[in-house]
């Protein structure tokens, strides 16, 4: 039986005894449906039995367990429950689930906070006005107030408008009062209170803006350092298996770690930090660890070690690494590991739903718990480690190049690629050449039936993410990747249906379990961008979410590469009015807009952006000669070359544009949109912010302001492009993905002095 449950509802588990055994239930559990219904049964007050039109055997079992777990003892639970019941037919099971727990919440801070003792007392604006006017309402008070309008307003009505005037009476007094007319667009001041939510994300973009084209490079970065630790680990285990060293083996590698630097304003204020590290393992199995650390165990321990049986036996046989070293020096998320943190389901906590993401298998991450609770060593498996790494990456790459919500990201399946066939822009024109671009039709926010699924861009890198996790799936489930049903708590489950979506692990067997949560996205992320300090300009901490990577890449698309408004409502799927569109679009004539604008150019239009966001999404169509065929040019064949051929070289990289927009003019490709930087022309560049350095120093010196801006300007554009080829030799370095004119290119000669 899967007793796992989903962290994202918080339901946990409730015993209930029957005439055989005691039935622990998990209320995400599918297969236990008929216990969650007898459980729910013998705990629903008796009145309740007999509410007329509520039929509580449909009540969802998430919410079933919330209202045993958390509602129980609560003074309102029966006017609680009844409300609950009766939107039952009205919302969506997520929703139904967050009201729940929002309205419990409600009432409990009304007792707690304003003093009242009966529900009788909502009926008037005292104990309202005391509320809203006891601190600054958040965006959390809000959304509990909506939760409690709806319920007692347009639900109740529903259920009131079917009772007879008897019933009424009865059932009057559990009824929730509604709020006075008008409380929430003045009083609970709830145009000021979105606002304010705005504000914050618009602080938090504003702080991540300058450094999201580097977002997606720490992400593969550290995906990378996960990868070569996890390499290094199967590598000293398969020799233990091949019988050339005994355990327990202690072993080190080298490795260098990447960070960037704080409170970047500006992408030129970005410093990669490296250092060059020495990591120190030691390789155990179960057996070894208890052997050699024999007076931590007892007897019977030690009786199951010598006969290798229970949790000893060959198939539970588990290796593991002892780190020794400073928690620092491992990889990005030592302390997390230290510290036990990926294992804690907290607001602090990292732990995921779904086993072995992350941590390792439930019972081997129970033997480990035990072993450093007992020898307060670092220990830690490698594999599911790195599992979540790579897990986590793929959802950075999507986030951060098609700006997909979390309901969006978990509906990526491995049934739905295709490939559509565009033309290739540049500056919104054609080219005249054809590319083939990846997508997938997912289902947006706000549409429900197959019909409505709308195209997502796939950037190449994400697509080498998806098809690793696509051989992790079908390595472990036999050749294929399986079938899982979407897990309620994604918002859509009810629209969608079971398909082999990529991120899934620990799967049942019926697929009922499987998929992960939105909760769990979100842990992955902040999981992978951790030990990044980002606060906004007040000191406020930022936590990294799906939707906050989605309100930056929509900002640095718009603001940074001039995207036009529709194919940024597009990228988005929006429905909404356009604001600064040539046409006053209302929403069914954004919807007749988009169907005029063929899907192709808005998918062609959102590549030219995504490439630009992505270093793994650039391309070359035509080679470059080699530096000897250049020379075997005459000089008119080599000018006219340089100024139409695809790709030519320049001072800082190469050139991509079809014709050079200025053919007289080259210097140094200076905020050159078809410049394509390159990490061997480091040393040039480097030359060249000098020289505009000292251009700056000399027209301020002589009081020409004009051209003192200009020579600065110059000298930000350089120090943005040393940035990105330090990024681009750490990722080479790092066995990443190199820049695509490493595979079509030659190696530019780095020669002091060359193009000056």
């Amino acid at each position: 039986m899967e007793t796992q449950s989903t962290q994202e509802w918080d339901t946990g588990v409730v015993s209930i005894e029957s005439p055989s055994r005691p039935v622990r239930l998990v209320f995400t559990n599918p297969q236990q449906r008929e216990d969650h219904i007898q459980s729910f049964f013998v705990w629903l007050p008796n009145i309740l039995h007999d509410a007329p039109n509520i039929h509580w055997e449909q009540l969802p079992s998430v919410v079933m367990g919330y209202l045993i777990r958390t509602v129980a003892d609560h003074p309102d639970a029966i006017a609680i429950t009844l409300a609950v019941g009766s939107a039952m037919g009205g919302m969506k099971v997520k929703a139904l689930y967050t009201t729940c727990k929002d309205i419990t919440r409600l009432l409990r801070l009304l007792r707690k906070e304003c003093g009242i003792t009966t529900l009788a007392q909502l009926s008037g604006r005292t104990i309202w006005d005391r509320f809203v006017e006891r601190k600054s309402l958040s965006g959390g008070d809000l959304n509990m107030l909506k939760c409690y309008d709806a319920l007692a307003s347009t639900y109740r009505r529903a259920f009131e408008s079917e009772l007879t005037e008897r019933q009424k009476m009865i059932w009057q007094p559990y009824l929730l009062p509604p709020l006075p007319v008008r409380f929430l667009t003045k009083k609970a001041q709830k145009y000021a209170v979105a606002t304010a939510g705005k504000n914050r994300r618009k602080e938090q973009t504003e702080v991540l803006l300058p450094l999201f084209p580097l977002l997606v490079e720490i992400a593969q970065l550290r995906k990378q350092a996960a990868e070569r630790l996890v390499r290094e680990f199967r590598k000293q285990r398969n020799r233990v298996l091949a019988g050339e060293i005994d355990l327990p083996y202690q072993f080190e590698y080298q490795d260098r770690q990447f960070s960037v630097s704080e409170h970047a304003a500006a992408l030129s204020d970005v410093r990669l930090i490296e250092r060059p590290l020495t990591l120190l393992f030691t390789l155990w199995d179960r057996i070894h660890w208890v052997k050699n650390h024999s007076e931590l165990y007892n007897p019977w321990v030690h009786k199951d070690v010598e006969r290798q049986q229970r949790a000893y036996a060959p198939e539970h046989t588990t290796y593991f690494l002892q780190y020794e070293g400073p928690s620092e020096d491992l990889l990005w998320c030592g302390d997390l590991i230290e510290q036990q943190l990926l294992e804690q389901d907290t607001r602090q906590g990292f732990f995921i739903s779904r086993s072995a993401l992350l941590t390792p298998a439930d019972s081997d991450a129970k033997w480990l718990r035990s072993a450093r609770k007992l020898s307060d060593a670092v220990l830690f498996e490698p594999e599911s480690l790195y599992r979540g790494a790579l897990f986590a990456t793929a959802l950075a790459t999507l986030s951060l190049t098609n700006g997909s919500r979390v309901s969006e990201l978990l509906q990526v399946s491995a049934s739905r690629f295709e490939t559509m066939v565009v033309d290739e822009l540049k500056k919104g024109q054609p080219t005249g050449r054809k590319i083939g671009l990846c997508v997938q039709k997912l289902l947006p926010k706000g549409y429900t039936h197959e019909s409505e699924r709308q195209f997502f861009l796939i950037s190449e890198m994400a697509v080498r993410h998806l098809k690793e996790i696509g051989e992790l799936l079908r390595a472990e489930y036999g050749g294929i990747i399986p079938v899982v049903h979407p897990q309620p708590q994604i918002g859509k489950a009810e629209d969608l249906l079971p398909e082999p979506y990529f991120f899934q692990w620990a799967v049942s067997q019926d697929g009922r379990l499987g998929h992960l949560s939105s909760r769990d996205v979100a842990r992955l992320l902040r999981f992978l961008f951790h030990g990044l300090t980002l606060t906004t300009k007040n000191g406020e901490p930022i936590r990294i979410a799906p939707h906050l990577l989605r309100h930056v890449l929509a900002t640095h698309a718009r603001t940074v590469q001039n995207m036009p408004a529709e194919a940024l409502a597009y990228l988005l799927h929006h429905r909404v009015t356009l604001s600064g569109s040539p046409y006053a679009l209302t929403l069914p004539e954004a919807t007749a807009y988009y169907s005029r604008l063929p899907v192709a150019k808005l998918l062609a239009l959102l590549f030219e952006a995504q490439s630009q966001l992505s270093s793994g999404q650039n391309h070359s169509y035509l080679p470059a000669p080699s530096p000897q065929t250049l020379e075997q040019m005459d000089e008119t064949q080599r000018t006219q070359f340089e100024r139409c051929g695809m790709v030519g070289p320049t001072v800082l990289g190469f050139c991509s544009a079809g014709t050079c927009v200025r053919p007289n003019n080259r210097g140094i490709c200076a905020n050159c949109p078809y410049l394509v930087p390159h990490y061997s022309n480091l040393t040039k560049a480097k030359i060249w912010r000098r020289l505009y350095g000292l251009q700056v120093k000399l027209h301020d010196d002589q009081g020409h302001a004009v051209d003192a801006a200009q020579a600065r300007s110059v000298v930000q554009y350089l120090d943005d492009m040393i940035r990105l080829m330090e990024i681009q030799i750490c990722t080479r370095q790092d066995g990443g993905y190199l820049p695509f004119a490493d595979t079509l290119l030659p190696h530019a000669q780095d020669e002091e002095g060359d193009g000056l």
